[in-house]
C-alpha cells in the first residue's frame, strides 16, 4: 500500500522533473554567445546549480521536519522557527555565491588563461557579479517556492519526502539557470 501511494505522489512529479531538466538543459543553448564573451561563465553553471540544489532541498528537509514535529503548522506558518531557517538559506546563498564567483575566476585563470581576451580584473568582476546576483535571485525565488511548495504538500495530506527533495531539485535547476542567463546577460550588457 505505502508503495502505491508513493509512487502515485511522486511519478507525476518525476515526469515532470525530466521535462524540467530538459529545459534547464535548452537553456544553454541561449548562452552560447555568452560563453565566448564571458570566459569561465561555463565553470560557474554547475556550481551554481549545486548549490541551489543543496541550499533548497535542505531548506525543504528542515522545513518537512519541523511540520512533522508540530515546530511549523499552516496556521503559524511565519513563526521564529521558519524566519531563521530562511535567514540561514539566503545568509548561504549570500556566501557561497560570492566564494564560487572567486573559485570560478581562478579556475579560469588557471585553465583558459589563453583564451581570456579581457583584462583579468574586469573578468573577476564580472564572475563574481554574475555568480552573486544569480545566487541571491535564486535563492530568494526558491525560498518564496519552498515554503509555498512545503504548506501545499502538507495541506493536501502528502507526505514531503516524496514531493519537496524532487520538486525542489528540478526547479532549483531551472530557475538558477534561468537566472544565470539573466544574470549573464545584463552583466554583459553592462559591464
Amino acid at each position: 500500500m505505502y508503495a502505491k501511494e508513493m509512487v502515485k505522489q511522486s511519478l507525476p512529479l518525476i515526469i515532470f522533473c525530466g521535462l524540467g531538466a530538459i529545459v534547464t538543459g535548452s537553456t544553454l543553448i541561449l548562452m552560447t554567445g555568452l560563453f565566448k564573451t564571458i570566459p569561465g561563465l561555463i565553470v560557474v553553471i554547475p556550481a551554481i546549480i549545486a548549490m541551489r540544489g543543496n541550499i533548497s532541498t535542505a531548506l525543504g528537509s528542515r522545513l518537512g521536519s519541523a511540520y512533522h514535529l508540530g515546530v511549523i503548522n499552516s496556521d503559524n506558518l511565519w513563526n521564529n522557527e521558519l524566519k531563521q531557517n530562511v535567514i540561514g538559506s539566503l545568509v548561504l546563498s549570500f556566501l557561497v555565491s560570492f566564494i564560487i564567483g572567486v573559485l570560478a575566476f581562478i579556475t579560469t585563470l588557471i585553465f583558459f588563461r589563453n583564451i581570456i581576451n579581457i583584462d583579468p580584473l574586469l573578468l573577476a568582476i564580472k564572475l563574481i557579479f554574475i555568480v552573486l546576483l544569480a545566487g541571491i535571485l535564486s535563492g530568494s525565488i526558491l525560498t518564496i517556492m519552498t515554503i509555498s511548495i512545503i504548506y501545499l504538500v502538507f495541506k493536501r495530506g502528502y507526505d514531503p519526502d516524496n514531493i519537496t527533495g524532487p520538486a525542489l531539485a528540478t526547479f532549483g535547476d531551472m530557475i538558477s539557470m534561468f537566472c544565470i542567463f539573466i544574470s549573464s546577460s545584463l552583466v554583459g550588457a553592462i559591464i
